[in-house]
């Protein structure tokens, strides 16, 4: 009988091991490497660009839990004919290998600020979603020089009360982290990828091409899946210690917010920091959810052309 239980044993995790092999080729090749690579900090970063070289920049930071596409899709074509816009894979993410230490928003920031300065000369205005808004905001801290406004959509940026969900707490976990990531999200994790999709753009509803528009299931191979919780794990540390300093920020911003967001309180961070930051305004988005990148890309835009023409003077 033990004999057979080992045997069982060993043939599930054989297949479990195939499944992950094989999905991490299949999600590469459904969602290949579109822009070139550069190197920050000892990690190979993935980028994209279009528009005009001399032209006036963009810069789109994503969020957890995703990559370059999740806001390239929705902004960079409508940005293109007046801008150079620039998206990149944030470490461990995409198409982006991981560097040490990378859970850090000092670390993230620094990588922000070579992809910068790979791609152009002179500020950028910076859009940032959700994590990608703290990152954004500590670019703007750390490297003044480089950021002529902020857009910020359903930012994450200020300490939580609440612990993170228990698949984070465990990924981010050596050892027991590695085994979960690898054996068990690539085969569970797309088949409950529409719960947590649809999560992010309650009470609005997800567009149904948004899985392979925004190249969700990138996330669920190891490596990627590992790297994300971890910096969703050190987030409420990271947001506690960069918080104090928001006061100091005087570049031009534009936060873009729901009233009701199921992953990100509106309250705890997109309105306190509105109200912390000195030249911010604030943007209601009714009904966006999470992603009013998605869901009102009108008011995301409007946010870019008015802190542009702040930003001008």
């Amino acid at each position: 009988m033990i004999g057979w239980a080992a045997a069982a044993a060993l043939m599930l995790i054989a297949l479990l091991a195939w499944n992950t092999h094989s999905y991490v080729r299949r999600a590469e090749r459904r969602w290949p490497a579109s822009g070139r690579f550069i190197e920050a900090g000892g990690a190979r970063v993935h980028l994209a660009e279009i528009g005009a070289a001399d032209a006036p920049r963009i810069l789109l930071i994503h969020g957890a839990s995703s990559n370059l596409r999740e806001l390239w899709g929705p902004l960079a074509e409508a940005l293109a004919s007046e801008h150079r816009v620039i998206a990149y894979d944030r470490p461990g993410l995409g198409h982006s290998t991981r560097l040490p230490r990378a859970e850090t928003l000092a670390a993230q920031a620094q990588v922000a600020a070579r992809v910068l300065e790979a791609s152009g000369a002179g500020p950028a205005l910076i859009v940032g979603h959700s994590l990608g808004a703290a990152v954004a905001l500590r670019l703007a801290l750390d490297f003044p020089k480089l950021v002529s406004g902020l857009v910020l959509a359903a930012p994450a940026c200020h300490p939580y009360p609440h612990d993170n969900a228990w698949w984070i707490r465990l990924a981010a976990t050596p050892v027991f982290g590695d085994l979960f990531a690898h054996f068990l999200v690539p085969a569970l994790g797309p088949l409950l990828s529409p719960t947590a999709v649809a999560a992010n753009f309650w009470p609005g509803a997800a567009p149904s091409s948004y899985f392979e528009d925004a190249g969700v299931g990138l996330v669920f191979r190891p490596r990627a899946f590992r790297a994300n919780a971890r910096d969703v794990r050190a987030s409420k540390l990271e947001f506690a210690a960069q918080a104090p300093r928001y006061g100091d920020l005087f570049a031009p911003a534009i936060i873009v917010t729901a009233e009701k967001d199921k992953i990100v309180s509106p309250k705890r961070h997109a309105r306190a920091l509105a109200a912390e930051m000195p030249a911010a305004e604030l943007v209601i988005a009714p009904d966006a959810g999470h992603m009013p990148h998605r869901l009102r890309t009108d008011l995301v835009l409007a946010a870019i052309r008015r802190v542009n023409a702040m930003a001008a003077p």
